[in-house]
């Protein structure tokens, strides 16, 4: 794998298709209101409770607006790209997930007990993010401490849209 660079603020398109990283938070916020509403600025070293992403959204002027969404960070950073990867999948946003993938996470990450980052991601039921884990190259077929696929935590836990997104993508 090639060396990444690792950057604090993330800016992730509308569509979810780009990301980059820059180094400083004015830029990071010029660039994500450039792209418009819906990108995201993730910031991938937000203290614990502090936000980490931000929103374009339409102001009440009808311009835009970077708004806080409600998720905290956690003692990011302090353990490595993979443990914040299974950490952002927790809080469930796609480019939270997103930003540390593109920070260098490996989307085959275990967390402490054998689960895999598409686990994780399956439990939640997030479709989404199962769907950029595996587009991330995150394989469809591992299994955890206890012999399960991703494909069956998603149908033991009830949860049919990451389950159908998993067999979309070719689990079985």
């Amino acid at each position: 794998m090639a060396d990444v660079r690792s950057y604090r603020y993330y800016v992730r398109s509308p569509d979810g298709r780009a990301i980059f990283g820059l180094d400083k938070l004015e830029a990071a916020s010029a660039a994500a209101l450039e792209y418009g509403v819906g990108a995201c600025l993730v910031d991938t070293m937000a203290q614990a409770y502090f936000p980490m992403v931000q929103e374009v959204r339409r102001s009440e002027a009808g311009g835009k607006e970077l708004v806080f969404v409600p998720l905290g960070g956690w003692d990011t950073g302090r353990f490595g790209p993979d443990r914040d990867l299974i950490e952002g999948i927790k809080k469930g946003h796609p480019a939270i997930v997103h930003a540390y993938l593109a920070k260098g996470a490996s989307a085959n990450a275990r967390d402490e007990k054998g689960g895999a980052a598409l686990h994780w991601a399956a439990a939640r039921g997030n479709a989404a993010i199962v769907a950029l884990l595996i587009d991330h190259g995150a394989d469809a077929a591992v299994l955890d401490s206890v012999g399960q696929t991703p494909l069956d935590v998603a149908r033991k836990m009830g949860r049919v849209e990451a389950a159908e997104m998993l067999e979309r993508k070719g689990a079985t």
